[in-house]
């Protein structure tokens, strides 16, 4: 599995320039660039997906995922018969 090579954490910045992570972060050790950005009190109690969703999704989300369990066959049957064209 790839490791993510950009996250965002949430965190704290004291006022002895430390900083605080609220998580650990999912990098492996080594070389990181920093950027902070100051966010108010407001915008941390709100609600946010951990995912935004993607502006060309077709499907909504239950339908996308995989089913559970075991796949099961498909045995397709003969059609005797077909049904009129709906316009004659």
């Amino acid at each position: 599995m790839a490791v993510p090579m950009s996250i965002t954490i949430e965190g704290m910045l004291k006022s002895d320039g430390t900083i605080e992570l609220r998580r650990r972060p999912g990098l492996p050790p080594g070389p990181v660039w920093v950027t902070l950005e100051a966010v108010s009190q407001e915008h941390i109690l709100a609600e946010a997906l951990p995912d935004q969703p993607w502006e060309d999704e077709a499907l909504p989300a239950p339908f996308d995922l995989p089913l559970s369990g075991l796949p099961q066959p498909v045995n397709p049957q003969v059609v005797e018969e077909w049904l009129p064209h709906p316009i004659e």
